[in-house]
């Protein structure tokens, strides 16, 4: 009886010394339209949390709120991590395109977020949520800057 208590507890401790990691990141993003007519990124809600009781719904819903506070007509663009788990954390990044003119001169801003197991995973996920938004971005030509990023 002894052996089979101690097998229990080892196989309880290794279950909670082992869970995944949980922690999450959402953006919700107030875009509006420039002189030429095209939607430009105008202001983001980023909002993260690492902690087992956080996920990337959880995430976007505050972030959701906070863009809800200052827009309260708006309908904001979102993107967060889902409900992926990162056995040892993870990191997120928001870049913001160097780009800055659209082709009729007038005014262009996007961000993009990224997720990943570390910095570099979350930076070139970022860069491929770059290129979805705007298939004109180039990082050679255009580059990019880090608004935001942090461990989740």
């Amino acid at each position: 009886m002894k052996k089979t208590l101690t097998i229990a507890a080892t196989i309880a401790a290794l279950a909670f010394s082992t869970q995944a990691q949980a922690g999450a990141a959402a953006v919700c993003i107030e875009r509006d339209t420039n002189r030429a007519g095209n939607l430009y990124d105008s202001e983001f809600f980023m909002r993260w949390g690492k902690s087992p009781n956080v996920d990337g719904y959880i995430a976007v819903r505050a972030a959701k709120r906070d863009h809800k506070r200052t827009y309260p007509n708006g309908t904001p663009v979102c993107w967060h991590t889902g409900n992926e788990k990162f056995a040892d954390g993870g990191y997120f990044v928001l870049i913001k395109s160097g780009r800055e003119k659209d082709g009729s001169g007038a005014h262009m801003n996007k961000w993009a977020l990224g997720w990943g197991i570390d910095r570099t995973q979350a930076i070139i996920a970022a860069k491929r949520q770059m290129t979805k938004r705007d298939p004109i971005w180039k990082e050679r030509v255009h580059s990019y800057e880090i608004s935001d990023e942090g461990e989740i």
